[in-house]
């Protein structure tokens, strides 16, 4: 019986590697907009922390995959090994992180929308499209 109690105390409890674990500590934020959620209308009203990391993530997103969209666009003549190094940074950095952070900027945006509409967590979303537009077309370009 007893350890039935130590065992299921263990489960309620956060485990000490998933509160180091995850990006942007996942798990935490989800918790924290549940218990956002649980509050009273007034309380509600002032959230802004999603949005902002939506913007945050979004910006960060759209920095990356137009800079490398730009230096693509410029056309320098990259032969050999610069080629696959360019190649691979625009292919990690530009699409893949881009893509990423995009997509959690979104789910932030979505969060803030949902716990208050807030104007910040649509700005958030508009951003998150543009990067991930941004990320399609230097794929599209790398293409061509």
């Amino acid at each position: 019986m007893e350890i039935d109690k130590k065992y299921s105390n263990n489960l309620d409890n956060k485990d000490s590697i998933g509160k180091a674990t995850g990006f942007f500590l996942f798990r935490n934020v989800v918790n924290n907009y549940n218990d956002d959620k649980t509050k009273p209308e007034e309380e509600r009203k002032n959230i802004k922390k999603y949005g902002r990391v939506s913007c945050i993530l979004s910006l960060i997103a759209l920095f990356l995959s137009l800079s490398c969209l730009i230096s693509n666009l410029v056309n320098l003549e990259f032969v050999g090994f610069s080629y696959v190094l360019m190649l691979i940074i625009y292919i990690i950095g530009g699409f893949i992180i881009s893509i990423i952070l995009a997509i959690y900027g979104f789910v932030f945006g979505v969060m803030q929308v949902r716990l208050n509409r807030k104007s910040i967590g649509i700005i958030g979303l508009v951003l998150s499209i543009l990067s991930i537009i941004a990320s399609i077309m230097l794929i599209v370009f790398l293409i061509i």
